[in-house]
């Protein structure tokens, strides 16, 4: 019958001469085995004589004869060290792994690679880089985020050596050794030594959410401990100051709408008709913010709907504002313009990448710029009292929705505002004229109620 096959294999050291060998040269010694066929070495930095190495030391394993010098016994230590090892190794994982023994397993463990932990010994760093030049060979992100993400890890790496929180190497740790408690300290290390806000440092924890979600698919990371380390992205604070500070009180009566689309109407300046333009969509698109008038695309329209689906570029979030029949007029006429582009208005160039943070930051800056001063002219000529600006027209949607009955909930769902507060905090001042309206419609029902001076009381009734 036979010997029965062992389930795993034993390693036995070899001593690499070729045939044509000079007997005063050292030659390299490796360790082998041998499974299925198959031959899997790993040198050991060794080199010896061919007199001095003796194959049949520790029962066939190999070693150094005495005639190496005062070394030998040192050097078999540590070859016998190293094989009994990767021996014990191999038989642990035979037991965890009943027959799954191959060749690369074998080659992992000479490759010092842990390959019995869950994580099968992978870099977390290296991981994350993996999913981030998945993601871009997909086309799911762009450039700027492709080289931003990388850059982030560089300064993972940074914080591992510096904390010396680093497991098998000073900058490197395994993917399942990422804790709650590991990413807690590298956000307090961004903030204490890196000083960088808060929206800095979500973005450089996005590709270590995301790799750590994925890890947590394969079983590498455990489901729980990922569960929290998703849970770990700073929630920033609503700032009313920053909704405020945009408001300076200039909103357009309807007298003066009147009066800025007569200007347009006799505007013989076609860029400076086409910026009013822009911002009377503005206006009709439910008070849209400059910056996503200028990276409006046509895939963000559904003519047939009449709606516009977005993600807004300051709250980074999806917003559904639906289409009045003036903003899809206007709509209209640049479709005839601008067919086969990717952006409605020409503001910035086809080739803005909006995952590009300064590229796009300058892109903003330069059209508002350059819209802006062309609307101060446009005011001026159409007689108005203040500056005329893009965000002129989401004020005064704000004022007019408001002032014509529409609840301060809706009108924050409409302006895309994060929460309620910061929308009574902004426009908290003409909701007086709302009140009024809300009450005159009790009048009415009122009139029986009022005190007649010359009636008495009949409190028997």
């Amino acid at each position: 019958m036979g010997r029965p096959k062992r389930l795993y294999p034993l390693g036995k050291f070899r001593h690499r001469v070729p045939k044509d060998f000079d007997k005063n040269t050292a030659y390299p010694v490796v360790l082998e085995y041998t499974w299925n066929r198959e031959i899997l070495r790993k040198t050991t930095n060794i080199l010896v004589r061919s007199c001095d190495w003796n194959p049949n030391l520790h029962q066939g394993r190999g070693g150094v004869k005495a005639s190496y010098g005062s070394e030998a016994k040192r050097i078999n230590g540590l070859l016998l060290a190293r094989v009994e090892k990767i021996d014990s190794l191999l038989a642990e994982y035979q037991q965890k792994h009943p027959n799954q023994i191959t060749a690369q397993v074998i080659a992992d463990f000479l490759a010092d690679k842990p390959i019995i932990r869950e994580d099968k010994g992978k870099d977390f760093v290296e991981f994350v880089l993996e999913r981030l030049e998945s993601d871009y060979s997909r086309n799911r992100i762009g450039r700027s985020r492709y080289q931003n993400g990388k850059s982030s890890m560089n300064i993972f790496q940074i914080f591992l050596r510096a904390t010396k929180k680093g497991t098998y190497k000073p900058d490197s740790i395994y993917v399942g050794d990422i804790s709650v408690e590991l990413v807690d300290e590298y956000i307090k290390w961004r903030r204490a030594i890196k000083q960088n806000s808060d929206a800095t440092i979500n973005h450089a924890l996005t590709p270590i959410l995301k790799a750590c979600a994925y890890a947590s698919e394969l079983k590498m990371i455990d489901y729980a401990v990922n569960a929290r380390i998703q849970d770990m992205r700073i929630t920033l604070k609503m700032s009313l100051a920053d909704e405020e500070s945009e408001f300076d009180g200039k909103y357009l009566t309807k007298e003066q709408m009147t009066m800025l689309l007569e200007y347009y109407k006799t505007c013989a300046e076609p860029r400076r008709k086409e910026f009013l333009e822009m911002s009377f969509f503005a206006f009709h698109a439910c008070g849209l913010r400059v910056v996503d008038v200028m990276t409006l695309q046509w895939s963000h329209i559904n003519f047939e709907k009449k709606e516009l689906r977005k993600i807004m570029i300051k709250t980074n979030k999806r917003h559904v504002i639906p289409l009045t029949e003036p903003a899809l007029h206007i709509l209209r006429q640049w479709q005839e313009k601008r067919e086969g582009c990717r952006y409605v208005f020409d503001l910035v160039k086809e080739s803005l990448d909006l995952d590009d943070a300064e590229a796009l930051y300058k892109a903003r800056n330069n059209a508002t710029k350059c819209i802006n001063q062309s609307l101060i002219v446009a005011g001026e000529q159409a007689g108005l009292p203040f500056n005329l600006s893009m965000h002129v027209a989401r004020h005064t949607f704000a004022v007019f929705a408001l002032n014509k009955g529409l609840s301060m909930s809706v009108v924050s769902r409409l302006l895309g505002h994060g929460s309620t507060d910061v929308t009574e905090k902004v426009y908290a001042r003409f909701l007086p004229e709302t009140l009024s309206a809300e009450l005159n419609k009790l009048n009415e029902s009122l009139q029986g109620l009022v005190i007649d001076s010359n009636s008495q009381c009949n409190y028997d009734d």
